[in-house]
């Protein structure tokens, strides 16, 4: 397919722009600040403009992944979140209706308030606690109501994504890189990280049924960050640094947007067509460790990743 990718120089974008090319697909890739060669620039505010890329670039599929996803910056800046994540969806979503193109939306976890026990499957009721899930909950409205055809698939904690991951499994490994004493992570909020690559890959499949819908794409297995970063320091050879379990109090003055205690997910509708390859996530975590630019070159991490995996983690 060609492939008009909005928002594609984040993470999940730069993690699509290298996957989708390897799988067969042509990428046209935007994104509000074009700072690499490869993506053009796109305000996706902006109906017309986005309507004048679609006509030349004449793609298959549109994937919109472009997003304000800061939940601090969405938190005091409700009407900047609501512009891009809920309006300028909503306009896309009708754009793309009109030229009988699917679309691809990315959501997130925080359309959920939290309070359930278990995973959250597809058939759980959003009821968003703060701005940005709100906002991303309107952009799903919005694409339902404007698209049949439609995925909207719900990501969880993101990681990978080369030079552009700068979220919290980077900052982890890098403060392990640099020599720090010790680790202080939150044990109280629990999620499901999701790995760029992987997602690429599972989409990939997903897009090219025409099971339309809404559908999680997650790891597989929950944990809380500071589970996270004890896996990093083990995979770092860093066994014996302190990880500390805090929290959320802890760091709430930088992060003071309210956060679902639990944000878990399970790939229920994946599932349900035989399509789930997304792994566990400590396989998936050993993957981008080996394979990053920020820890790949040191000896201590390559050589730590070559031992030989317990045989319970095998087994997973």
């Amino acid at each position: 397919m060609r492939i008009l990718v909005t928002g594609c120089g984040g993470m999940l974008g730069s993690a699509m722009h290298e996957q989708l090319p390897r799988l067969g697909h042509e990428v046209i890739a935007t994104d509000l600040v074009a700072d690499e060669p490869w993506l053009r620039p796109l305000d996706v505010r902006d109906k017309t403009a986005v309507e004048v890329v679609i006509q030349r670039s004449r793609p298959d599929a549109v994937f919109h992944l472009a997003a304000v996803t800061d939940l601090e910056w969405c938190e005091t800046n409700p009407e900047d979140a609501a512009e891009t994540n809920a309006y300028a969806t909503g306009a896309i979503a009708r754009l793309c209706a009109n030229r009988g193109l699917p679309l691809v939306y990315i959501s997130t976890a925080g359309v959920f308030d939290g309070e359930k026990a278990d995973p959250y499957d597809e058939r759980d009721a959003p009821a968003p606690i703060m701005v940005y899930g709100r906002t991303k909950l309107a952009g799903e409205d919005a694409v339902r109501a404007q698209n049949a055809r439609y995925f909207i698939v719900r990501a969880g904690w993101m990681f990978g994504g080369g030079r552009k991951d700068h979220k919290f499994v980077y900052k982890i490994a890098a403060q392990i890189r640099d020599g720090v004493s010790q680790l202080h992570a939150v044990d109280d909020k629990f999620g499901t990280a999701t790995y760029t690559e992987d997602f690429a890959r599972n989409l990939d499949l997903l897009v090219a049924t025409d099971a339309y819908g809404t559908y999680h794409m997650v790891c597989e297995g929950g944990c809380a960050r500071f589970d996270i970063a004890r896996e990093i320091a083990r995979l770092m050879g860093r066994s014996d640094l302190p990880v500390v379990p805090v929290s959320s109090e802890f760091f709430e003055a930088e992060y003071f947007a309210p956060r679902p205690r639990s944000e878990m997910m399970v790939n229920r509708a994946l599932r349900e067509i035989g399509l789930n390859r997304m792994r566990p996530w400590q396989e998936a975590l050993r993957d981008y460790l080996e394979t990053s630019e920020l820890t790949g070159q040191q000896r201590h991490v390559l050589e730590a990743l070559a031992q030989p995996r317990p045989a319970a983690q095998r087994q997973q």
